[in-house]
């Protein structure tokens, strides 16, 4: 057996080439394998979350969230430990109970006896990561033992990458996602956010569903894409630096893992992890899609450079937001959501004021159209 502050910096690799109940769960057992399966989690009676990505109600088969049959298989498992399972997650849009359904996690609570657990109060809750800050958690998450964070693969317009950190982010209760949006506009900065809220939350462990993972234009608009993987560790930093190790980024071009090494928290170097049951070479996808955020000089360069001034000059070529009226169905939910305001409907036709405009692409994260678009008008 592995000694405790090894085995922190383990990330379990298993091959997962397709959602079959009997090959998830084989997959599933390697993947705990190493932490002594997941009796080394649950224990008899506890009450265990399981986080999945939930950013909206989209089916299984666009990979925009985590896949239900990954969730149904967890549940078992920890069922057959003796725990009991809560499962929930706040969607950027769309009702918790309407992504649930749509998402496939309905139909698995029915069938496994689980338990919905819906996101509706407030704590606050004292971080001390990168600063000392105050950030509001949803309070329900107090009702389970522990939680095991469940995310999905996917490029992300402003961070690079969503995984397993960013995965936590569901966890800040309400409308205080738009508002921290509003407040950290520039990804390193979210990205140090991000980190706070992830050390606050504590999940116990994490997975990163990447069996079908998104590339392109994440987390909603991009392509399904198989990397035939399952990734799990009790370090959700050092599993998001082989996560981007396997897509083919550079630590530079994950604001979450750059953000990371800057405070050198553990795991945040691939040197000083354990990686385990795959061999990295045989995962990495050399020709991954890493959309706007992760593509070209610029997202090379941000992190690498001490100087404010010039980081903040490359974070000033990143792309805009720009509607596509053709696609657009002035639903509306791009100018509800945007965290500065700056989106006016005119004739039934968003409009997005680019001078004020603070670049978080939660309008091009929410479309459910795909009608924004990101470039540099």
């Amino acid at each position: 057996m592995e000694p405790p502050e090894l085995q922190l910096l383990t990330v379990s690799l298993a091959e997962c080439k397709r959602y079959h109940p009997q090959t998830v769960r084989k997959a599933l057992q390697q993947l705990l394998k190493p932490f002594n399966g997941i009796g080394a989690f649950v224990k008899q009676g506890q009450k265990v979350l399981l986080k999945p990505n939930l950013l909206a109600a989209a089916p299984p088969a666009d990979a925009v969230t985590t896949h239900p049959l990954v969730i149904k298989v967890l549940t078992e498992m920890i069922q057959e430990a003796g725990g009991k399972v809560l499962i929930g997650d706040s969607p950027g849009v769309d009702e918790q109970e309407e992504a649930h359904r749509v998402g496939g996690l309905q139909q698995v609570i029915e069938e496994t006896g689980a338990e919905m657990l819906l996101f509706k109060t407030t704590k606050i809750v004292e971080a001390n990561g990168f600063k000392v800050r105050t950030i509001p958690l949803t309070a329900e998450i107090d009702q389970a033992d522990l939680m095991i964070n469940v995310a999905k693969l996917k490029t992300h317009a402003l961070t690079g990458l969503t995984a397993a950190v960013k995965n936590t982010y569901g966890c800040v209760s309400g409308n205080y996602k738009r508002r921290f949006h509003l407040e950290h506009p520039l990804p390193l900065d979210f990205s140090r956010l991000l980190l706070d809220v992830c050390m606050a939350v504590k999940p116990a462990f994490s997975i990163v569903d990447a069996v079908i993972a998104m590339e392109g234009t994440g987390p909603r608009r991009g392509k399904p894409r198989q990397v035939g993987l399952l990734m799990g560790s009790p370090n959700a930093v050092a599993l998001d630096s082989v996560a981007a190790e396997i897509a083919d980024f550079l630590p530079e071009q994950v604001p979450t893992v750059a953000a990371a090494r800057m405070l050198n928290l553990p795991g945040s170097d691939l040197a000083d992890i354990n990686i385990t049951g795959m061999q990295l070479e045989d995962c990495r996808v050399s020709d991954f899609d890493k959309g706007p955020a992760g593509s070209g000089k610029v997202s090379r360069l941000i992190a690498n450079f001490p100087l404010a001034w010039f980081r903040n000059m490359l974070y000033a070529r990143r792309p805009y937001p720009c509607v596509d009226n053709h696609l657009c169905n002035s639903c509306g939910v791009c100018y509800e959501n945007c965290p500065a305001q700056v989106i006016k409907i005119l004739n039934g036709v968003p409009v997005i004021d680019l001078y004020n405009c603070i670049r978080c692409y939660c309008c091009q994260e929410l479309c459910s159209r795909g009608a924004i678009k990101l470039d540099r008008p």
